[in-house]
């Protein structure tokens, strides 16, 4: 059986869908990416699949997309998949209209989060994209056999909007985390020594850990305002943003702008490849976004380090806490609430390690990627369940 993933970046499918693809490869399936040529191809083909290049830009390009359409047209005809799994709103778009004049057999497709255009801001121009945004899914699930839903928001919205019947929506919350791969069990702590040393960072120090790309609908303003405030009761606690701007996008916070900020008590670390241990160095993991995510995985990994949270109680985000719980859920766009929850965890040790031990339960029974991939072959792709599962 021929199963094809579609997707816009490399990175993402190594990043979100290794668990997935590892287990549909070691179970006897034929498993190709179609996405763009990156420096993670290698990883996704040491995982047993087979890597077919396409051009596409993930932001709005009507030639570059219509280019995009035409050639997944041909290689669907060719290779005849079985199974056609779509990732972000341009595959779950061209993929859907090109898989269907092919004669896919059964096409899926996630919604991981409805992104910034679908956020509380009501000027024209993000009026504009939720409509283009809107009319492409229309158009996609109508051609589409199931799609996942990362939460329950996203789901009873496009369904209430008509967008896609509700027979066709399957709810599996997040992408899921490996629970071996993210545990601090599996972490050296002389690696942290190590790390603390490289980042310049003192021993007594403590450390919050932003894990997001730089954009402003993230909370990164929100973020650097709120190091503003702990500092003044702290000032040895170091705020630690871990992740670039996101390309061409409008919402990408310039590097000058970034740099310009850093201070004694804020810092901008960029991309980072030991992302886990990074996330293990924190006393407390933060993310004040108002993107509309779908369950951001940074936040699984966090859960699975067995750290405190504190993030917003909005779309995807507030299903990583319960509430005084597990960490805190503070509103949006408010950097002084942001900075009152992580002074309160910061002060108290013991409240840190009762909440980081629930956050782990938490991880492990709802979010495990064994749960969750086991999920996605049974009930998306109607598909038996894999005998190591």
């Amino acid at each position: 059986m021929k199963i094809a993933f579609v997707a816009t970046t490399d990175f993402s499918i190594w990043r979100l869908r290794k668990g997935l693809l590892t287990t549909l490869s070691s179970s006897g399936y034929d498993v190709y990416v179609i996405c763009p040529s990156g420096s993670y191809v290698q990883l996704i083909r040491s995982l047993g699949a087979r890597h077919i290049p396409v051009q596409v830009n993930r932001f709005i390009d009507p030639v570059g997309d219509l280019k995009f359409l035409v050639e997944l047209y041909k290689i669907f005809q060719t290779e005849e998949f079985d199974l056609i799994h779509n990732f972000m709103i341009k595959p779950n778009t061209y993929c859907a209209i090109a898989g269907w004049l092919a004669g896919a057999r059964r096409i899926v497709a996630l919604v991981a989060g409805l992104g910034y255009a679908f956020s509380d801001n009501e000027n024209l121009k993000f009026r504009l994209l939720r409509l283009i945004a809107l009319l492409c899914y229309r158009i996609g699930f109508r051609l589409t056999d199931k799609v996942w839903f990362q939460n329950s928001d996203d789901l009873e919205l496009l369904v209430s909007e008509s967008i896609i019947e509700r027979e066709k929506a399957i709810l599996i919350k997040g992408s899921g985390v490996d629970l071996q791969e993210f545990s601090m069990e599996a972490v050296a702590p002389n690696c942290l020594a190590k790390l603390r040393q490289e980042l310049s960072l003192a021993n007594h120090s403590q450390v919050v850990v932003m894990p997001a790309r730089a954009q402003r609908s993230k909370g990164v303003l929100e973020f650097i305002e709120a190091s503003n405030l702990v500092a003044q009761r702290n000032p040895d606690c170091v705020f630690l943003l871990m992740g670039l701007p996101t390309g061409n996008s409008p919402e990408a916070i310039p590097k000058k702008y970034l740099r310009e900020k850093e201070s004694s008590y804020f810092r901008w670390l960029g991309f980072r490849e030991d992302a886990r241990e990074v996330l293990a160095l924190a006393d407390v993991v933060a993310l004040p976004s108002y993107y509309r995510e779908g369950i951001p995985r940074s936040l699984l990994e966090a859960l699975a380090l067995s750290k405190p949270i504190v993030t917003t109680d909005s779309v995807g985000c507030r299903e990583t806490v319960d509430n005084n719980k597990n960490g805190f859920l503070v509103p949006a766009r408010d950097a002084h609430a942001l900075a009152q929850a992580i002074n309160e965890l910061l002060s108290d040790v013991e409240l840190r390690q009762k909440f980081g031990c629930y956050s782990r339960l938490k991880a492990e029974n709802e979010f495990s990627e064994r749960l969750v991939v086991k999920r996605v072959i049974t009930e998306l792709y109607g598909l038996p369940a894999p005998q190591s599962m």
